[in-house]
């Protein structure tokens, strides 16, 4: 090796990797030849500094480079913390309807299955049916979207029979529609009597709709049991669309509804939970886990009222979770309570002034209906007289219902109440006090209004 080209090693042996663009330069260098900047300082971060030396490469080009990695990795750090903790706040709150996702999604799969055994037999109008169920239960499954466009196109390019054809068809689905029925397997009963509605709408049309109401209520009774209470009040609702009035179905409707509504507040509003767990438990205390379900809502709202040290709430509520289950730590828990509960005494009522309306529950009668539950009253002056065209407010909870208007006898009326709780009965046109009557399914309260004297 000559002089020159020992010089020439020697120089690339000493030299560094800019930091800016990475090019190899000299170690001596104070400006780098390819970008201009200086080679061996990160201008760009507050730490930097003429006086600390460049760093030098010694293994590859890929090597991390120093300047603010720390306070950026400590940066993400805490952003990661408070996202986590954000995370975990939201799965709190909403831990119901999790699990109402995840019903769905495993009742997808379900039908999903069932969709392509449909499709391996040819049934390609069933395979449809099964991948449509499967698409109102998870509408983001590409699967299931992919497989109902193929169905489809199969459908379209298959030959379309004569109505000879197709009535004799509707027949055969018919009787083993019949079949199936008789054998209890609801689901291939539906599957062939939509069969016989697709092929032949008039084919014995009364009968077939009377067969097919009856087998989506008893193909939804089978999805209560399973806890798809989604499907069931769709298989419900079917049912009822197709004979109305039918009572079975429209109980069982409104018990998955409120079944579904209690479990939709879980962890987010207990009170709204325990009222709807707790009128499903008065219609039909053996409904899945109701009785379960109300008294974990009971006991956690109690938990909830202790750590904001509402003591005598919290001891109430403590009281209802011990009347469906005892054990020894809710006791410990409401004794703890009810020594914390210091009530002062009431002082005396204060008498509303003359002219006050105020007003009294007369009588309850039963209408003999299980669906009805009305409030009605009457308004009369203090000569007994019927006021008329005076408004009357109701409310409960944080709901209001439309004004009722005082007849010519002074009656009024709150018909088609939805839910069996307190409501506040108020004179809007008149100055009143506000009275608490309590409703009841198949009840009809009465109430009067009258001034004070």
């Amino acid at each position: 090796m000559n002089t020159d080209e020992s010089k020439a090693v020697t120089r690339a042996d000493k030299s560094i990797e800019c930091y800016h663009c990475g090019a190899r330069v000299a170690d001596d260098a104070t400006e780098c030849p390819y970008c201009g900047q200086s080679p061996g300082m990160h201008t760009s971060c507050p730490d930097a500094s003429p006086d600390v030396p460049a760093p030098v490469a010694t293994q590859s080009t890929s090597a991390p480079r120093r300047g603010c990695g720390w306070a950026m990795f400590a940066g993400m750090v805490a952003g990661a913390t408070l996202l986590a903790v954000a995370a975990l706040a939201i799965l709190a709150v909403y831990q119901g309807t999790q699990e109402r996702t995840r019903l769905n999604r495993a009742a997808a799969a379900d039908h999903y299955q069932r969709g392509l055994d449909q499709l391996a037999m040819k049934n390609y109008d069933l395979a449809a049916a099964e991948f449509e169920m499967v698409l109102q239960l998870d509408p983001q499954n590409r699967d299931s979207a992919a497989r109902l466009a193929e169905v489809n196109t199969l459908l379209d390019q298959r030959p379309t029979p004569t109505s000879a054809q197709r009535y004799y068809a509707a027949g055969v689905a018919y009787n083993a529609a019949r079949e199936l029925y008789n054998q209890k397997d609801w689901q291939g009963a539906l599957a062939k009597l939509e069969e016989v509605r697709s092929l032949a709408p008039d084919y014995d049309a009364e009968q077939v709709t009377t067969l097919l109401a009856d087998s989506y209520y008893r193909a939804a009774l089978g999805l209560v049991e399973q806890n798809r209470l989604e499907e069931a009040i769709r298989y419900l609702d079917y049912s009822l669309a197709l004979k109305s009035p039918n009572e079975l179905a429209a109980e069982q409707r409104r018990l998955a509804a409120l079944y579904l509504s209690g479990l939709g507040y879980w962890g987010a509003n207990w009170q709204a939970a325990i009222e709807s767990f707790r009128v499903l438990q008065q219609l039909q205390p053996d409904y899945l886990d109701t009785q379960q379900r109300l008294h974990d809502a009971y006991l956690e709202y109690a938990d909830a009222l202790s750590s904001r040290s509402d003591w005598c709430s919290a001891r109430d509520h403590y009281d209802s979770a011990l009347a469906l289950a005892a054990d020894d730590m809710t006791r410990s828990k409401r004794e703890e309570a009810a020594r914390n509960c210091v009530v002062p005494p009431a002082p005396p009522p204060t008498p509303p002034p003359a002219g006050t309306y105020v007003g009294t529950v007369v009588r309850v009668e039963d209408v003999g209906r299980k669906e009805a539950m009305m409030i009605r009253g009457r308004i009369l002056d203090a000569l007994g007289r019927p006021v008329v065209g005076t408004r009357v407010g109701l409310s409960a909870w944080d709901w209001t219902a439309a004004p009722a208007l005082s007849n010519e006898e002074g009656v009024f009326a709150f018909d088609g109440l939805g839910n069996p709780v307190t409501y506040n009965v108020t004179l809007l046109d008149l100055p009143s006090v506000s009275l608490p009557a309590k409703a009841d399914w198949s009840k009809l309260v009465w109430v009067e209004f009258r001034p004070q004297p």
